[in-house]
């Protein structure tokens, strides 16, 4: 019959052993568990990717201003800053047109001239070593009943980037699918790369301007965004 001392013993020389198994196993597999984090959040084909994020509006330009309690200007923003996070974890490189409360063409060659605050938004893209390009907006319509989410696109390099955008942002966010639509904006007409303009609900519908408002949504906009970068690089569209 073995002492009750000596079971003790072994049972935490076991636990022991247990335990530096776990941590020596983690330790010398910490980039495939990396990797199969990527791979669960739809990440695995953004490392080493430059992007450009283009939150619009800022400065003495609020956006639109809608029924919620923010504005256009300021939700665009708290996306890009989530998602901006999101694709650096997974490797990639962000650009941003504005990281704060500003207008992009403050204390730039562009400050003062028509349409300047658009074309020092092209400019940052252009002069940079980004790969996509992707503004973000709200959107708004007469009708307080009309809602749901749309992608915007111009050259025919862009189809593909926004393709991707819409579907991967539906099935995330549940929004109401609005399709992807070719437009002459500015910014999309000047930019070198594949760029796309992304409406991303309407401030005068209360509902999505209540959401929009709410930090837990901004991420599932931010996530939705992700997993389209994703399936765009990915090759999938």
């Amino acid at each position: 019959m073995r002492k009750p001392v000596i079971l003790y013993s072994n049972m935490w020389a076991t636990l022991l052993m247990l335990g530096l198994f776990i941590v020596s196993s983690l330790a010398g597999s910490k980039t495939s568990f990396l990797g199969s984090t990527n791979r669960s959040l739809g990440t695995q084909n953004l490392s080493g990717k430059v992007i450009v994020l283009d939150p619009g509006h800022g400065g003495g330009d609020p956006g639109t201003v809608g029924v919620g309690p923010t504005t256009e200007a300021e939700n665009v923003l708290a996306i890009a800053w989530e998602l901006k996070a999101m694709l650096e974890r997974a490797g990639a490189q962000v650009i941003m047109t504005r990281q704060s409360d500003a207008s992009p063409s403050a204390g730039t060659q562009f400050d003062g001239q028509r349409n300047g605050q658009l074309a020092a938004r092209v400019a940052t893209s252009n002069r940079s070593s980004g790969q996509i390009y992707i503004s973000l907006h709200n959107d708004w319509n007469d009708n307080s009943n009309v809602q749901g989410t749309s992608v915007y696109y111009y050259k025919s390099q862009d189809l593909a980037l926004a393709e991707a955008l819409q579907r991967a942002l539906v099935r995330q966010t549940k929004a109401v699918d609005l399709g992807v639509k070719r437009s002459n904006f500015y910014v999309l007409r000047n930019t070198n790369v594949p760029a796309v303009l992304v409406e991303i609900g309407f401030l005068s519908n209360p509902e999505e301007a209540s959401l929009l408002a709410k930090p837990s949504y901004r991420l599932e906009v931010a996530l939705g965004l992700l997993a389209g970068i994703n399936a765009y690089f990915a090759g999938e569209f």
